[in-house]
Parts: C-alpha cells; sequence; structure tokens
C-alpha cells in the first residue's frame, strides 16, 4: 500500500513540475509565435502535444481545477495561428490562473467547475463578423479533427461558444464536471460509441438533463441507434444538419 502511495506522490510532482516548465515555456512560445516565426511555430506544435499529454495525466490526479483549466486551455490554444494582443493576453491569463490554482491563490469549492471555467477566455473566429455571442456551451465529442472543425465553425458562426473534445471516456469526465449546455457527438468513436456515450450521459444524475445530440447518417429506426435513449436527438452529418440542429434547440428550449 505504502509503494502504491509513494507512486501515485512520485506521478503527481512530475506532473505539476512539468506543468509549471511548460506554462513559462508557453508563454514564451506566444510572443514567437505572434511574430510569425517559424520557430515559434514548431514549438508551439509540440507544446501543444505536451499540454495535450498533461490533460490526460492531470485525470488521475487530485488536481481537478487545474486539469478542467488545462483543458480549456488547450481547447482555446488549439488552431491557434498568429495571436493578437487580446489573444496573447487571455493566454497570460490562462497561465496566470493554473500557476495561481497551483501555489493556492486560486481555489474553488465543490466539484461543479461550470462557472469557474465559463470565467476564463474564449476565442471566437475573427473571420466571423456580426454575430451575436452567446453564453451558450456546446461540448463537440468528435474524434476526427476536420469533422470537429466542419462542426466548431458552424456553431461558432450561430455565436455559441463550442469546446472540443476527442476522447469520449473525457467527455463524460468533463460533463459531470463542467456541465455543457449540449453535447454533441459523432456515433463514430474511439474507445466507446457516441451511442454508448449517449446512454450513459442520460443515464448518470449529475448530467442526464444535458441535451444530447448524436452526429450519424443513419435514420433514427435503424437496428445500430435501436438503443438510443428517446431524449436524445438525432443529427444528419449531411446537407441537413443546420435543420436538424435548428428543430434540437427548439426541443430542449436552447436559444
Amino acid at each position: 500500500m505504502t509503494d502504491i502511495v509513494n507512486y501515485n506522490t512520485q506521478i503527481e510532482a512530475e506532473y505539476i513540475e512539468e506543468t509549471v516548465d511548460l506554462l513559462d515555456e508557453i508563454e514564451v512560445i506566444i510572443q514567437q509565435l505572434s511574430t510569425g516565426s517559424e520557430e515559434g511555430k514548431q514549438r508551439f506544435k509540440y507544446a501543444l502535444v505536451k499540454l495535450s499529454n498533461l490533460c490526460a495525466t492531470g485525470q488521475h490526479t487530485s488536481n481537478i481545477l487545474l486539469n478542467v483549466t488545462m483543458h480549456r486551455f488547450l481547447n482555446y490554444l488549439n488552431g491557434l495561428a498568429k495571436p493578437n494582443i487580446d489573444q496573447i493576453r487571455d493566454t497570460q491569463i490562462f497561465t496566470d490562473t493554473m500557476n495561481g490554482i497551483l501555489d493556492g491563490t486560486v481555489t474553488h469549492d465543490g466539484y461543479d467547475f461550470s462557472e469557474f471555467v465559463r470565467s476564463r477566455p474564449v476565442r471566437r473566429p475573427l473571420d466571423i463578423e456580426d454575430i451575436e455571442h452567446l453564453d451558450i456551451e456546446i461540448m463537440v465529442v468528435e474524434t476526427k479533427r476536420t469533422a470537429a472543425h466542419i462542426i466548431e465553425r458552424e456553431l461558432q458562426a450561430c455565436g455559441y461558444v463550442v469546446v472540443i473534445v476527442k476522447s469520449p471516456l473525457e467527455a463524460i469526465s468533463l460533463a459531470i464536471k463542467t456541465k455543457p449546455d449540449m453535447i454533441i457527438s459523432s456515433a463514430e468513436l474511439d474507445d466507446i460509441s457516441g451511442i454508448d456515450l449517449a446512454c450513459a450521459i442520460s443515464a448518470m444524475p449529475r448530467t442526464k438533463n444535458i441535451p444530447f445530440c448524436l452526429l450519424t447518417s443513419y435514420d433514427r429506426g435503424h437496428k445500430k441507434l435501436l438503443d438510443l435513449p428517446d431524449r436524445v436527438a438525432s443529427l444528419s452529418k449531411g446537407k441537413d444538419f443546420s435543420e436538424n440542429f435548428a428543430d434540437a434547440l427548439t426541443r430542449f428550449k436552447i436559444a
């Protein structure tokens, strides 16, 4: 038993040390990236990989607040090309927050982190103008980067805050902690299917009231969707996506 405790303590110590080092490194990299330097671009790609790995490791530590903030930071950084002044400032807010969590000056009581994470900066598309920014958060669970980006762009064009999650198991953990206003999941995922994810979210007391939409090419009556809970809405992967999504918003009474 002592060996297990010592092992867990060592893992957490290494996790914190790597996080501190990476946060310091990211602050420098963002400045490089803002100038368009090739070195900055390469270092940024590597930093995202390290940050993603730390997000995965952090799920198995006691640093829950740090982990959910890190996930939100990773979501903010993904797809960032040449940060402007506001985005550099937002990055600093994230790094300051996480450093504050590590030194104990930033704390949070309880297990519901939804209000906390929603107070963190959100990166809005610079090339989408004249849209009303809504305080409605949609979690998109999709393993394919291109597909996730297409959905993200369409939802952002409507003013929604979009959080991309690649792993369905990670989505369950984050949904419990951050309580998105809606979850949209592809039917085809790794580890478990989107149908399994829908069943899990619909069954758990902490998440059962979160509206869930399954993105699928199958009709609702298809045998592969027989286990899908009745409360889950189906979204077409094709040209009917926007219409299906509008129907789902009406059904779930989301603005």
